[in-house]
């Protein structure tokens, strides 16, 4: 499936090309072409990220890829049968790294609030010669109770989604951030995302921080995952 020019990753290629394969079986060539043709309409319609210069590169333009798959296939698939092939696609090198890091010690919570940070930096540095790509804040990383807090304030996938009417598929690509840091024993805290709200928040922190008790994971009207309060309750 995947082409020089073309700028998804061979990873999220492959996995949607056996994902058509066992889901199509001999239509299974006529779909990958259907899709790869819709993802070159797609990028053609895109503004200008920056191409493989981007910091983003994967997450952009595998977006792009399972965008167009759902939008050719011929089956009506609910948010949760694709849940799978978001996930394989877009996470599943967390697989890897929960076997090697865990957000229970310390030192891997002092490495996260490290990694957002550079990649903060990174984002932003890109987008100021290419601002329609994603925008970043961080906080000053909260060591004593072992909180990371960093958000999106812009996202270029929440805008193309908005922009083409594909808002079904949005969750898809946001749920799967909870099951890969679940992964590496890590919570995340999340009240919206750009494409509901203003920004896309990380509230991250180890699955056994008292923060975690706080608040409770649902899915709002959309199939989107998100955060709430708990109420407390009363005599």
């Amino acid at each position: 499936m995947m082409k020089q020019k073309d700028l998804f990753s061979d990873h999220a290629a492959a996995v949607l090309s056996d994902w058509i394969d066992k889901e199509f079986g001999t239509q299974a060539d006529e779909i990958r072409k259907a899709t790869v043709r819709k993802y070159r309409e797609f990028v053609r319609s895109a503004p200008d990220y920056g191409g493989r210069k981007s910091p983003h590169v994967n997450q952009i333009y595998d977006s792009f890829l399972f965008l167009a798959f759902c939008s050719i296939s011929p089956k009506n698939y609910t948010l949760e049968e694709l849940e799978p092939l978001s996930f394989e696609m877009f996470m599943s090198p967390f697989r890897i790294l929960g076997k090697l890091f865990s957000a229970n010690h310390k030192w891997t919570m002092n490495l996260l609030s490290v990694i957002f940070q550079k990649s903060t930096e990174k984002c932003n540095a890109h987008a100021e010669q290419y601002p329609d790509d994603f925008k970043a804040e961080i906080q000053p990383y909260d060591k004593e109770n072992g909180v990371v807090r960093y958000c999106f304030t812009k996202c270029p996938i929440a805008d193309f989604v908005r922009k083409n009417h594909l808002g079904k598929w949005m969750p898809l690509m946001c749920n799967c951030d909870h099951t890969a840091l679940q992964m590496i024993h890590a919570g995340l805290i999340r009240e919206g995302t750009c494409y509901t709200g203003d920004v896309c928040d990380y509230c991250v922190v180890s699955e056994n921080n008292p923060l975690m008790k706080q608040y409770e994971l649902v899915r709002n009207q959309d199939g989107l995952l998100v955060s709430k309060l708990k109420k407390e309750r009363t005599l």
